[in-house]
């Protein structure tokens, strides 16, 4: 269950700032495409792609997704029975992101097998995810939580504050169940998921924190510890 609140309020915050700053960053390429932005949440995505592109947002949580009428894209609320409406080679582009971590398991391939049969050829796949690695970084170093951490090292569900309990996956896993090929993946989160909150108010806090985690966000070893990855497939 979403706890819309709790999310809208983190959204508020410094920190709920700059990991779209990030995002946005990392798609303002994209230009002149047909967009699927699926589980588009508040569709901050989608505005901003919007933009440029002609984009269509599918979320099945009605509160989130007609929250601003103000936006301009198209919104269509539903899941899976969704995806299954559109004709086949509809999208040059789909981004999902923070969303197969709140699937289950056992249901995900399903997912992917539409967005392989939505995406154009050659088309790409956004997808944003949960590193197992960086989530546990975090725990110990941001939350001093050792139990938390423990228990995502042994796979167990993790508890989120807006969203129902989800379980994290591989880019491995990632890679298996979309038949695609991986083209680049990016780090979202890597340094300010471990600094304490009082330091993420300071006035310039967003601005230069934003800058370090651009610079470092296509570098190794930083991408392979962040909190986030962002990854792009490609349809072979």
């Amino acid at each position: 269950m979403t706890n819309v609140d709790a999310y809208r309020q983190m959204l508020a915050q410094p920190w709920g700032k700059i990991q779209y700053e990030i995002t946005f960053s990392q798609l303002a390429h994209l230009e002149n495409k047909e967009i699927l932005d699926f589980g588009a949440g508040f569709g901050l995505v989608s505005q901003f792609l919007s933009q440029k592109n002609k984009v269509i947002a599918v979320e099945p949580n009605a509160d989130m997704l007609f929250a601003d009428d103000l936006q301009t894209f198209t919104k269509l609320h539903g899941s899976l029975d969704v995806l299954e409406s559109f004709a086949d080679q509809t999208f040059d582009v789909i981004c999902c992101h923070n969303v197969m971590e709140y699937i289950k398991p056992q249901e995900r391939q399903t997912y992917f097998e539409q967005f392989l049969r939505l995406l154009k050829p050659n088309g790409q796949l956004s997808i944003i995810k949960h590193n197992p690695v960086g989530k546990v970084l975090q725990a110990v170093v941001f939350s001093n939580d050792t139990e938390l951490a423990q228990d995502l090292l042994d796979g167990k569900e993790f508890h989120s504050q807006s969203f129902a309990q989800g379980n994290t996956y591989s880019m491995e896993d990632l890679i298996q169940w979309s038949q695609m090929s991986l083209e680049n993946y990016l780090a979202i989160r890597t340094f300010y998921s471990l600094q304490p909150n009082e330091f993420k108010t300071e006035e310039d806090w967003l601005e230069k924190m934003t800058k370090i985690e651009l610079a470092v966000a296509d570098q190794e070893p930083y991408k392979d510890i962040s909190f986030l990855q962002h990854i792009w497939l490609r349809k072979k």
